[in-house]
């Protein structure tokens, strides 16, 4: 299993669509740090005449928080992680290797075993490197500091104001981005299913994607409100309840067991389909 999931690796090192979100991820930190620096504090102009700061709440911290807020990031990151679990199987299957890897001694269940270990590994390291990105060039440019994080709205309304020393503040804000990779791990594990069964990994990606709009789209109408709690779309902003005080556990365990019966789901799915699936090609 170890010697399957280290060929699995291997094979993702090789693939130069693999470095694809990597690279655009650092690139919208960047550019996120760019205008903060030289761009109009659109927070501050938004406040009450009455609010006065102090100092600058501008760092690195805040560069990670916005970064999730930011709406590129939520289609990014499970586009970039769709991307490589969406290729997995049906990649193989287009390029005709599939068969010659199971003409060898090795389950079809311990192939797709190390194949998912392989996605959770990139689709953590995918989420934890927007983090650190954001945060390391924030901190380069901008400094160390507080932490602070507005809720109840968008950053342009902000109606409830979090302040955190830098400590707490850089816990918040693991917690927050291990919390977000799970939810990330939930779109990809579909994107992996599909590649089962389509030879295409577009066919996979795209279903995938199109999944996450769909369930989007009816989270946004009350008269689906009945299913609202089911569809993993609902809980994927939980990650913000992390930035309150005090930070309810309960709602945040509900979410986390969401995401994860979507994952177990679909993992046993793409696993019966691959156990039985006939490769002719």
């Amino acid at each position: 299993m170890v010697r399957q999931i280290r060929l699995e690796v291997f094979k993702l090192v090789r693939r130069g669509r693999s470095y694809l979100g990597f690279g655009a991820l650092l690139l919208i930190s960047g550019l996120a740090v760019v205008a903060l620096l030289f761009g109009p504090h659109m927070i501050e102009t938004s406040m009450s005449q009455g609010f006065i700061t102090a100092g600058s709440y501008l760092n690195g911290g805040f560069v990670a928080w916005m970064m999730l807020n930011a709406p590129p990031t939520a289609l990014f990151l499970p586009l970039f992680a769709c991307v490589v679990t969406g290729d997995m199987v049906s990649g193989e299957t287009a390029d005709g290797t599939l068969r010659t890897v199971l003409s060898r001694p090795v389950g079809r269940g311990s192939l797709f075993a190390a194949k998912f270990a392989v996605s959770v590994i990139y689709v953590v390291a995918l989420t934890l490197f927007l983090g650190i990105a954001a945060y390391g060039i924030g901190t380069i440019f901008l400094g160390r500091g507080v932490l602070v994080t507005f809720q109840e709205g968008s950053m342009l309304g902000a109606q409830g104001i979090y302040v955190y020393d830098a400590r707490e503040g850089l816990t918040r804000l693991a917690a927050a981005y291990a919390f977000v990779s799970v939810g990330v791990l939930s779109v990809a594990t579909i994107a992996l299913f599909l590649s089962t069964i389509v030879a295409n990994s577009l066919g996979a990606i795209g279903g995938a994607m199109l999944t996450l709009i769909v369930f989007g789209i009816l989270a946004m109408f009350d008269f689906f409100k009945p299913i609202h709690p089911f569809l993993f779309t609902t809980h994927l902003d939980r990650w913000r309840d992390f930035f309150t005080t005090p930070i309810p556990w309960g709602e945040i365990r509900t979410s986390l067991a969401v995401l994860f019966a979507y994952i177990v789901v679909f993992l046993l799915a793409g696993l019966t389909v691959f156990t039985r699936k006939d490769v002719i090609s």
